[in-house]
């Protein structure tokens, strides 16, 4: 996880798929972004990428009560970790933080429904080298762009700028750094940059 918020009270979330990429296979303890496809009374169905769903308790949020609960509707995207994994079991999710505790109605919590912002997916790959604390690309936008971003071992990736434009400049020079060396990544990032009329500080 390198950023998240989910302070935002309105939701314009965009999902973006990748087809062709590298199957994921859930692990304990893994984090991953989730999108909400199902939900029952007491539990929602979760696409967690790779084909595969995840059950994700109503009442698994930090916080959460019967009566005091997030009420998640189809196509919401989440941010959750991995609490159950096995080969014969289906997964489960959960948005309570085994560390950091508040409650999911302050809009703190760590595990919560991301919104806004745009959600696409990547090779496992490139997002393994995205959670490098010194990633090129992110290193770079990060001197022209505020941004927050979410990237986890699932292989999809959450972004939030300060506009439509900034967001979709962000995902762009991510998507386009897979293959670069990192002074190729440089010289992309600044060209995005400029063709998009942003001003470049660094």
């Amino acid at each position: 996880f390198v950023a998240a918020s989910s302070s935002s009270s309105s939701s314009s979330m965009v999902y973006i798929d990748t087809p062709g990429r590298k199957c994921y296979v859930p692990s304990l303890d893994d984090t991953v972004i989730g999108i909400v496809i199902d939900r029952g009374g007491e539990s929602y169905r979760v696409d967690i990428g790779g084909g595969r769903q995840a059950a994700l308790s109503a009442l698994a949020f930090d916080g959460a009560t019967k009566r005091n609960r997030p009420r998640l509707e189809i196509g919401a995207v989440v941010y959750a970790r991995v609490i159950v994994a096995s080969r014969d079991v289906e997964a489960e999710l959960s948005c309570v933080s085994p560390t950091i505790r508040k409650d999911w109605v302050t809009g703190q919590s760590i595990f919560s429904e991301l919104k806004e912002g745009v959600v696409f997916e990547c090779s496992l790959s490139l997002a393994e080298n995205l959670l490098d604390a010194e990633c090129v690309v992110l290193t770079t936008l990060g001197h022209s762009i505020p941004f927050e971003i979410a990237v986890e071992v699932n292989g999809r990736v959450w972004v939030h700028a300060r506009s439509a434009l900034e967001t979709v400049v962000v995902m762009n020079c991510i998507r386009n750094a897979e293959h670069l060396s990192p002074r190729e990544t440089r010289r992309m990032v600044r060209r995005v940059l400029q063709a998009a009329g942003v001003r470049v500080l660094a």
